[in-house]
C-alpha cells in the first residue's frame, strides 16, 4: 500500500512520521498508547495539527485505523486514500512544503541500516555543532525539492556517531556532506560523493542526481526471502537499543514466545 503512487500522492497532504520503535523507549510508549498498552512493531493513527487529537481510529495498519473491512489490496488502498482525502480537506495546508522539517535518525548506524532496507542513498551531514542549525535550514531547500523529496534518507551526525567512518569505504574528510551507499545488510557502505558544508542547494541536488543515477543502474531489487536467508547464513545481526519482540498481552514486558528465533536481548537477524 505505502509504495503505490496513489498513496504517496495522498500522503503529501500530511506530515508522515515513522516511529522508531526498537531504537527509542519514548517511541515504544507511543505505540503502546495507540494499542491499548500492547506493544507491536508498529501502529497507525492520524492526528490533527495539534499532534494530540485523533482523527482516525488506531491499529496495526491504515485499514484497521479506519475500521475498514477485508477486501482486495487494490480496494483497501482506494478506501484508505478516500478517507485520507476527507481529512485533508478539513485541514488545508498553511505553509510551504519547502520549509518542512527534515529527517534525522537516532544514529548513523540506524540511518545506514534503514537506507539499505529501503534501497536508497543516505545523505549524511557531519558538521560542528555551531553550524548544525544553519545546515538544518539549508538542507530543507535540498531535501524538500520536488526532484529530491522521498528519494533519499538524511541524517545529521551526533556525538554517538564519532566512529561512523570506520564502517564506510572511500575518501572522507572530518566534516562535509556525504552521499553514502549502504551495504547489502546496512552495516557498512561506501562514500559515492562528498561536498563541502558550504555547497549550494543547486550543487547538492546535482551531485545527488548523478549519484542516484549510478546507484539505480547497479542496485538490484532485493527479494525478501533470499535476502533473509543469505543474512542468516552469514550470521548478520543488528543490535537494537530496545529489547526486540512484541508485548501482545500488555503486561509491560516483551513476550518470550514473540522473540525472534535465535535472538537475544536487543539483537535480531535480518
Amino acid at each position: 500500500m505505502f509504495a503505490t503512487k496513489a498513496f504517496v500522492e495522498a500522503s503529501r497532504k500530511f506530515v508522515c512520521v515513522r516511529l522508531e520503535s526498537f531504537e527509542s523507549k519514548r517511541h515504544q510508549d507511543m505505540v503502546r498508547s495507540l494499542l491499548n498498552g500492547r506493544f507491536e512493531n508498529t501502529a497507525f493513527c492520524i492526528f490533527a495539527p495539534d499532534g494530540k487529537t485523533r482523527l482516525s481510529g488506531t491499529g496495526r495498519s491504515p485499514r484497521q485505523g479506519f475500521g475498514l473491512g477485508r477486501s482486495s489490496p487494490e480496494q483497501q488502498n482506494a478506501d484508505v486514500i478516500r478517507q485520507m482525502n476527507k481529512i485533508a480537506v478539513q485541514y488545508p495546508e498553511r505553509g510551504s512544503t519547502l520549509d518542512a522539517e527534515v529527517q534525522d535518525f537516532h544514529s548513523f548506524k540506524q540511518a545506514l541500516n534503514v537506507a539499505s532496507g529501503d534501497q536508497r542513498l543516505l545523505v549524511f551531514v557531519v558538521a560542528p555543532e555551531r553550524k548544525r542549525k544553519i545546515l538544518t535550514v539549508s538542507m530543507r531547500k535540498v531535501m524538500n525539492h520536488p526532484d529530491v523529496l522521498g528519494r533519499y534518507h538524511l541524517d545529521f551526525a551526533d556525538k554517538e556517531d564519532l566512529e561512523w567512518a570506520n564502517v564506510i569505504e572511500g575518501e572522507k574528510e572530518k566534516s562535509g556532506i556525504f552521499v553514502v551507499r549502504s551495504g547489502a545488510f546496512g552495516q557498512d557502505g561506501r562514500v559515492m560523493a562528498e561536498l563541502p558544508l558550504d555547497a549550494s542547494p543547486v550543487e547538492i541536488r546535482k551531485v545527488l542526481n548523478e549519484a542516484n543515477g549510478r546507484f539505480a543502474e547497479s542496485e538490484k531489487r532485493k527479494q525478501y526471502a533470499d535476502h533473509v536467508s543469505q543474512g542468516r547464513r552469514e550470521g548478520v545481526r543488528y543490535e537494537d537499543k530496545m529489547p526486540w519482540g512484541e508485548d501482545r498481552d500488555a503486561d509491560g514486558k516483551i513476550d518470550e514466545g514473540r522473540r525472534h528465533r535465535g535472538s537475544s536481548h536487543g539483537r535480531r537477524r535480518p
